[in-house]
């Protein structure tokens, strides 16, 4: 492994049972990679397998270590598989610091209905993150999250969260804006609220249909995919919902990324970001640059054969990672390219068949609602951001101004209310009463100014 080239933060994202799942959503594009990954196989990632690439990612990037689990559904692998992970991330970082405290996080995204007491006293004991899928009230979740049987899956859901509840477990709430809730903004975020979730991600739904390389018109897109026009529509009307309940009770994760760009912070999601790029581990250890682009001409290798660092330093990521910089002709005179930065890749594949100089799917809803909103986004960002202490400019300005209107670097305390409650559970080891002069706790021997302060 070239160490000299790897040694970087690498976010990781892994797959452990592939696309197996005990629902059938109708939206699900990741169901498909069982023609990749066959169910018949039983895709199952071993500790073998996960050891191989921990000590590979220790090795050779720069904490904090960071494991999101996602599927599929990976509770199905089981809370002795779990236990396994914690217990080899324990035994591997004290091997490599001579005991420190670990930086390692896990967090995991489940569909909610597996879950009981013994899965949530495992969360709180390891602190782990827990996102759960919730589509809003029964009747438009249920119109497409639905089990191998058909049946409806809220309550199930809502079981596993009181477990949840139950045990003080950190959580927070993903929905996918689908063809069923897309026209009900307002009732949605009304009943997550009610429910007392206060810390929701929404993501956009649009996927061309089997044998169609993108969407040209609905007839070619998959169940649940919305249109552009609904998209821009839905945050509209979320975002004056938000406003309307307070942006201090419930955090809504898009909009806040957008604040934390207007006052000159980098997003927390990749497809905001200038470049994309992390790591999907799947069950047996093939590795690709993203979820979305689980396919076989992005393979990068497996980490049983080659060499995580290799893998990243390599041709093929350098590419993936450079796409997202190949933009329209038109973005280069958009007001608003400094908040969007040509969206996710993914998008514009399934806008135009291509990444490279293609418009993504959601362009027109971005500036439906940036056209609309973006007056009413700086004023938050302002007020909010003087409440927090920030040197925040006053007055009207532009989308590039703000954005390159850099404040300094954030202590860890300014970081943690800047991004929300959930950076918390995000980042559980970084305590925020270490001092600026004191050692860091990730076990590089650095002060923790010089580190991850």
């Amino acid at each position: 492994m070239n160490a000299r080239l790897t040694r970087r933060p690498l976010s990781v994202l892994i797959k452990p049972t592939s696309s197996r799942c005990n629902l059938n959503c109708g939206y699900c594009f990741y169901l498909r990679k069982a023609e990749l990954y066959p169910w018949a196989d039983h895709p199952t990632m071993s500790l073998d397998t996960f050891e191989a690439f921990i000590r590979q990612y220790v090795e050779g990037f720069l904490p904090p270590y960071g494991f999101n689990w996602q599927g599929g559904e990976p509770t199905m692998m089981g809370l002795d598989f779990y236990q396994g992970v914690v217990d080899l991330q324990q035994q591997i970082w004290r091997e490599a610091t001579s005991g420190h405290r670990p930086v390692f996080t896990n967090s995991i995204q489940t569909n909610g209905t597996l879950l009981n007491d013994d899965w949530a006293r495992f969360f709180t004991q390891n602190r782990w993150l827990v996102g759960v899928s919730i589509d809003g009230p029964p009747e438009l979740h249920n119109d497409q999250r639905v089990d191998w049987s058909e049946r409806p899956t809220h309550d199930r859901v809502m079981d596993g969260v009181e477990f949840l509840r139950s045990r003080g477990v950190e959580f927070n709430v993903l929905v996918v804006v689908n063809s069923s809730n897309v026209d009900h903004p307002e009732e949605v975020l009304r009943y997550l609220v009610k429910q007392g979730f206060d810390n929701l991600q929404f993501i956009p739904c649009a996927e061309p249909l089997p044998g169609h390389p993108f969407i040209d018109d609905i007839r070619s897109a998959s169940p649940g995919t919305i249109t552009p026009q609904q998209y821009g529509e839905f945050l509209k009307k979320l975002f004056d919902a938000w406003g309307g309940i307070g942006i201090d009770k419930v955090r809504l994760r898009g909009f806040d990324n957008l604040i934390q760009m207007l006052w000159g912070q980098p997003p927390e999601m990749c497809e905001l970001a200038i470049e994309c790029g992390y790591v999907v581990l799947e069950h047996n250890g093939d590795c690709y640059p993203c979820d979305f682009f689980v396919e076989p001409e992005w393979l990068l290798g497996n980490v049983n054969e080659t060499p995580l660092g290799e893998m990243i330093s390599g041709e093929k990521f350098a590419t993936f990672s450079g796409m997202k910089s190949q933009l329209h002709d038109q973005c280069a005179d958009c007001e608003w390219l400094t908040l969007c930065r040509g969206e996710c890749p993914r998008y514009r594949i399934t806008n135009e068949g291509h990444a490279d100089g293609a418009l993504p799917y959601f362009c027109p809803s971005f500036k439906m609602f940036f056209g609309s909103k973006y007056g009413r986004l700086e004023q938050l960002a302002e007020s909010a951001g003087r409440q927090l202490g920030f040197p925040v400019p006053a007055g009207r300005l532009s989308a590039e101004q703000r954005t390159s209107n850099r404040l300094p670097r954030l202590t860890p305390r300014e970081a943690v209310r800047a991004q929300g409650a959930s950076a918390t559970a995000v980042a559980p080891t970084l305590d925020k009463s270490v001092g600026r002069n004191e050692p860091c706790p990730c076990g590089s021997g650095k002060k923790f100014k010089r580190c991850h302060g």
